[in-house]
């Protein structure tokens, strides 16, 4: 059973517990489960918790999965500078609007923008979907506040639009850096008006806020893997039959990385079955945060793993190990002393004693029915006074001995290993290694050489395929800033930011002007597209190897690829009609 699955089992019997979950007949649903939303076998569902174990069991059931928190891939050093810029004409015509749909799940829209305002001063988004609200909604997903096109419009007439809407997307934003989400759609879709005019800049744009909160100790974690699926969903129902390009510049550092985390299998599905659809992503800025560890561990071999806590740290910790199924690895959790503090032997859960009490539990288990790898899910609910603690691995029985373990995301106080136990290799975010979505990393355009920036994530994926695929410009990106918590509508800012989140939407954008020359594309031919158009990086560094893919992107380069296309196509059409 997965582990936050265990977590959740005890409770009361009949509370609403939110699951993805993967089928073994796309057809065939288990008992007592209310599917909300569905991706070829993944399915996001409602059931009560008394029927969770009938549920885990049913033949039908092929992986039941806990909602796990997904974080922003927000860049903690990134530079902040503002700009106050006047109001300039526009070129903005009805005629121009797109029939491209951009989709972004983030947080913090700032509708008030005017780069986000058409050519008569009315929004350009259709819906915003803000799933956090308390108020809950006659949708089928029964949670949030979805506001339309029309009521966006009545409420940028009044003096206060935030207030009469109900939503401020700077609720959190006390020290006015700016959101998220706005920056991110800014970079893709800018109108103009305020900033240079983006190339998705006429799409239509259908947002979806999954909120900022304190979960996992940030007030920049984002909502979770259901809300993010059924997030998906909406996009896709909203936009209809229309080509669709959707961002997600958000991620955290623990899965299996092989692109079998139920949320990307279902991206993997969409992308499979809706032409005329691209999925964006962040590779993550996970390059130097030391939470990637790998090795070889061999037959009666032992490996040990600092495990170094920040002083301020008062959050839980987290570390996922995987390895092959027919491998047996035993882990003990030690103190500097040498204290055995908990043991796991395959697959056996323990507890972890520290500081006088149980603090920690190991999850074992065999065989993850995605990945098929083995997982070991390390849980302490607070850091050791201490400050450092030994991951020691033991080979019991070993056939491959290949190993890999991250320390997941904690923005508020980030463990991390020693600097002898890193691997910076493999890093790529949480949910982006699926085959079909396109992960983008982020170079320093301001660079001759074009290099990836410091902190942008490395592949490959742990199967050895290339991720992240791409380079977009990174650095000190100038885009659309958000109003704070103390104002009362967009003051029309920019912002400069820097992160694979600034890189990401740049990719989407583009992959917006492909769909508008060809609206049926198929992934694979989008994708094909997309990476003839890269410029690869003349380097024999491993590190700016795995973090460039094919390399840097080159837009004049795609614009000829895309009228050469158009070409073949019309003389495809002409030689069929003759």
């Amino acid at each position: 059973m997965d582990p936050n699955l265990k977590l959740i089992v005890k409770g009361d019997p009949r509370e609403e517990l939110q699951l993805l979950l993967r089928l073994k007949h796309p057809d065939i649903y288990p008992k007592h489960c209310i599917v909300i939303s569905q991706f070829h076998d993944i399915i996001s569902c409602r059931i009560l918790r008394k029927n969770l174990l009938s549920i885990y069991d049913d033949p039908a059931t092929r992986s039941v999965k806990a909602p796990q928190v997904i974080p922003a891939q927000f860049y903690e050093n990134s530079v902040d500078s503002t700009s106050i810029i006047k109001r300039k004409k526009s070129n903005y015509s009805v005629s121009q609007k797109s029939k491209v749909v951009f989709g972004i799940i983030d947080f913090g829209f700032d509708f008030t923008h005017s780069d986000f305002l058409n050519h008569s001063n009315k929004t350009r988004f259709e819906k915003i979907w803000v799933q956090p609200s308390k108020q809950k909604n006659d949708s089928k997903y029964g949670y949030g506040r979805i506001y339309t096109e029309e009521e966006i419009n009545v409420a940028l007439y009044t003096t206060a639009p935030f207030k009469t809407l109900g939503y401020h997307p700077g609720k959190n934003d006390f020290m006015g850096r700016g959101m998220h989400g706005t920056h991110v759609l800014g970079i893709a879709a800018s109108s103009g008006n305020i900033g240079e005019k983006s190339l998705a800049g006429n799409s239509p744009i259908i947002a979806v806020d999954m909120g900022s909160s304190y979960v996992n100790g940030s007030d920049l974690s984002l909502g979770d893997s259901v809300k993010l699926i059924e997030g998906i969903d909406f996009i896709l129902q909203q936009a209809g039959q229309r080509p669709c390009v959707i961002n997600l510049s958000l991620g955290g550092h623990c899965s299996d990385h092989t692109g079998n985390t139920l949320v990307e299998i279902a991206l993997n599905n969409v992308l499979k079955k809706r032409g005329g659809t691209a999925i964006i992503q962040s590779t993550g800025n996970y390059f130097m945060a030391n939470c990637h560890h790998a090795g070889i561990i061999e037959q009666d071999g032992i490996k040990e793993i600092e495990w170094l806590f920040n002083t301020i740290d008062k959050s839980p910790n987290e570390i996922e190990i995987w390895y092959e199924n027919q491998d047996r690895i035993g882990v003990e959790i030690l103190d500097t002393d040498g204290e055995v503090l908990g043991t796991s032997e395959p697959f056996k859960d323990s507890i972890v004693n520290y500081d006088g009490v149980q603090n920690g539990i190991i999850f074992h288990r065999y065989k993850e029915p995605n990945s098929t790898k083995n997982h070991i899910n390390i849980i302490l609910s607070k850091r050791p006074d201490s400050r450092v603690l030994i991951v020691r691995l033991k080979g019991i029985e070993i056939t491959n001995g290949e190993y890999h373990a991250y320390i997941e995301r904690d923005d508020i106080g980030q463990s991390r290993f020693a600097t002898q136990d890193v691997n910076t290799n493999f890093t790529v975010g949480s949910i982006c290694n699926a085959p079909l979505t396109i992960a983008v990393g982020a170079y320093n355009q301001e660079d001759l050489l074009k290099a990836p920036m410091s902190f942008s994530s490395a592949g490959p994926t742990i199967d050895r395929r290339k991720k992240p695929e791409v380079l977009a410009p990174g650095n000190k990106i100038m885009a659309a800033k958000s109003a704070s918590k103390f104002e009362r509508k967009s003051k029309n800012q920019l912002t400069a930011k820097s992160g694979s989140s600034m890189a990401s939407p740049y990719i989407a954008s583009l992959a917006v002007k492909i769909l508008e020359e060809f609206p049926k594309m198929n992934i694979y031919e989008l994708r094909h597209l997309l990476f003839s158009s890269c410029e690869p990086l003349k380097s024999m560094n491993e590190s700016t190897i795995n973090k460039s893919g094919y390399g840097v992107i080159n837009a004049q380069k795609l614009n000829e690829l895309i009228t050469q296309k158009k070409i073949q196509y019309e003389n495809r059409n002409t030689t069929y009609m003759s």
